[in-house]
């Protein structure tokens, strides 16, 4: 198994974005695009805050305490999807703006500090994955993701939630992998030390 720290969209955003992706016009997704793509189904997007990979067993209770202690320091955070974009060739994804820079940075030095990161230092890219390329196929997402950043301009109400809770997850099995819900911490910080 894998883990990684998320946010968790609520219901009615995830159930909009979904619409929104439905709603793309048919020659922004022609047969052979589609084919090419495995998507992501949308219970299970989340932005991601750090990826710890595998956890020792005799760490996780450490992590599990040092993560309770960051989000008793970090206030909720208003986010908002604001566009599309891709990884290369590879990732297509709907970009999740908001201040997140604090609390990831919480959540990486917890994990490094109980044993459970390696301390990743790349910038945080908040996104929700909506596909990825099938390995071996050839397709262009410039224009699919041009496609999906127009259409999430026009959807019809705001994309936007506030992240009341951060999750640890984990991830086992391969290209459709099974997630689970390890532990959930509520953000009651105060934006006001900030």
């Amino acid at each position: 198994m894998r883990f990684f720290v998320a946010l968790l969209p609520p219901a009615g955003v995830v159930r909009d974005l979904a619409a929104a992706i439905a709603a793309l016009p048919g020659d922004s997704r022609p047969e052979e695009v589609v084919a090419a793509l495995r998507w992501t189904s949308p219970d299970r997007w989340h932005v991601t805050l750090a990826f710890l990979g595998t956890v020792d067993p005799g760490v996780r209770a450490g992590l599990a305490e040092r993560l309770g202690r960051v989000a008793h320091r970090h206030p909720p955070v208003e986010l908002r999807i604001d566009g599309a974009g891709q990884f290369g060739q590879r990732v297509l994804w709907a970009r999740v703006a908001g201040d997140l820079g604090p609390l990831a940075t919480g959540v990486r030095r917890a994990a490094v500090r109980a044993g459970a990161a390696d301390g990743d230092d790349r910038p945080l890219r908040a996104h929700l994955t909506l596909a990825r390329v099938r390995p071996g196929a050839e397709v262009g997402l410039r224009e699919l993701a041009g496609a999906v950043d127009q259409t999430l301009a026009r959807a019809a109400g705001p994309l936007s939630w506030t992240a009341r809770s951060m999750t640890l997850m984990s991830s086992s099995g391969g290209p459709a992998p099974v997630y689970g819900i390890e532990g959930e911490w509520d953000l009651r910080g105060s934006s006001a030390g900030r």
